[in-house]
């Protein structure tokens, strides 16, 4: 081989190297970047949506589905008695309960649907009914009572059962808000359920009245104290 072939050869060699090590460091470059976007977008725990996520995808969602004429239902969950679970059974006994709980969440939003975990033991769900309904709102009563009969059945750990209990507010939300409005409210009508020792409340005013404003709301005050028990009922702002 004459001393200006092996060169050439010597050249597309550490070329086809330097090519092959850019297309890897690129590929591991976007495996990263895809790494990080998705934890910055889910929680670490459950692997659901987490406040972040839930608010970017929430208004592409509403209004995809008013496109349609389906309602969309968005609605918070806060658990009761969670931290008497962790207290009494220990952190990984309060860790399944929030993995079962987000993995119930995640079936009751189904494809088209968000679920999310918040923050502790709060979660959100933001699914879609069926097209036209005669009436969302009797839609969204039913499915409130589907979603609190779904999420306090009890939780089998180590062979116990593990009671579950939960409050929820919801909305009926449209285009026009942005995300955060629509899970203000939803928060407003838990809130109210608890103050009104109900399990479900849904929020039906078109504007905040201050007798729902969230700081005259601990998140502690008046909570159900036996909501397995109590058969799910709505409460709506006048």
């Amino acid at each position: 081989m004459s001393p200006r072939l092996r060169a050439l050869v010597t050249a597309s060699a550490i070329s086809a190297a330097a090519t092959a090590g850019y297309l890897t460091a690129r590929h591991s470059l976007r495996a990263e970047l895809a790494t990080v976007r998705h934890a910055a977008c889910h929680d670490p725990l459950t692997g659901i949506h987490n406040r972040a996520g839930l608010t970017a995808a929430a208004d592409t969602l509403i209004t995809s589905a008013h496109t349609t004429g389906r309602p969309v239902a968005v609605v918070l969950v806060d658990l009761v008695g969670f931290k008497k679970v962790n207290d009494t059974h220990g952190h990984d006994a309060g860790d399944h309960i929030l993995t079962t709980v987000a993995h119930r969440l995640t079936g009751i939003a189904g494809p088209a649907g968000i679920a999310a975990r918040l923050g502790g033991d709060e979660f959100a769900v933001i699914t879609t009914g069926p097209a036209t309904p005669p009436d969302p709102d009797i839609w969204l009563t039913g499915w409130l009572t589907h979603i609190h009969t779904r999420l306090t059945t009890s939780v089998t750990y180590h062979a116990h059962p593990l009671a579950v209990g939960a409050t929820l507010g919801a909305v009926l939300a449209h285009p026009g808000h942005p995300a955060a409005t629509w899970l203000h409210r939803a928060d407003l009508a838990m809130y109210a359920a608890r103050a009104n020792r109900r399990t479900t409340a849904v929020y039906t005013a078109t504007t905040d009245t201050p007798a729902m404003a969230a700081a005259d709301r601990p998140r502690d005050l008046a909570r159900p104290t036996s909501p397995l028990a109590a058969a799910p009922t709505t409460w709506r702002a006048a």
